[in-house]
């Protein structure tokens, strides 16, 4: 019966489905289709957007010339990780706030408040976030490390000056 529905001209008088080697080619494609469908179902989407986010924020990172050798190593010493499941945790009142949209922050002694996820058994955490965060750390230690909430403006100058330190 559905074989019959997707009959299709194919122009001459013939048509889609017309005979058992049409048929068979039909069937193909729904057992085709119906595979690639299982296949690409069994990945969860969120590691395909966490995977892709990674790989958009290499591909921006590489875009910068590196103008020098360096080796620079900041210590964190007793650094604190709040990974909550709601805002009501954060100890900043902004953040706190039922209506805010800060999803992560960085305290200068040393603690980050994080959003996490509790999937099964185990913790999850926005990497993006935290990342951001920790370069929040880093950057308190080390000016010389770019303040994570500074980047638009560092790549701006960065883009019209590429081949010198004015940035």
């Amino acid at each position: 019966m559905l074989l019959h529905l997707l009959k299709v001209d194919l122009g001459g008088g013939r048509e889609w489905g017309d005979n058992m080697t049409h048929t068979r080619e039909i069937q193909s494609v729904f057992i085709l289709s119906f595979l690639s469908i299982l296949t690409t179902s069994c990945a969860p989407l969120s590691s395909d957007y966490r995977k892709e986010g990674f790989n958009l924020m290499q591909q921006n990172f590489e875009s910068f010339n590196a103008r020098s050798d360096f080796h620079t190593v900041i210590e964190l010493k007793k650094v604190r990780v709040h990974i909550v499941s709601d805002r009501k945790y954060f100890k900043w009142d902004k953040a706190a706030a039922f209506d805010s949209a800060v999803a992560g922050y960085a305290t200068s002694g040393n603690e980050i408040f994080v959003f996490g996820k509790r999937i099964g058994n185990e913790v999850t955490i926005n990497q993006a976030i935290l990342g951001h965060e920790l370069n929040h750390l880093l950057n308190f230690k080390n000016p010389k490390v770019a303040n994570p909430d500074k980047l638009d403006q560092l790549e701006l100058c960065y883009s019209k000056n590429p081949d010198t330190d004015k940035c």
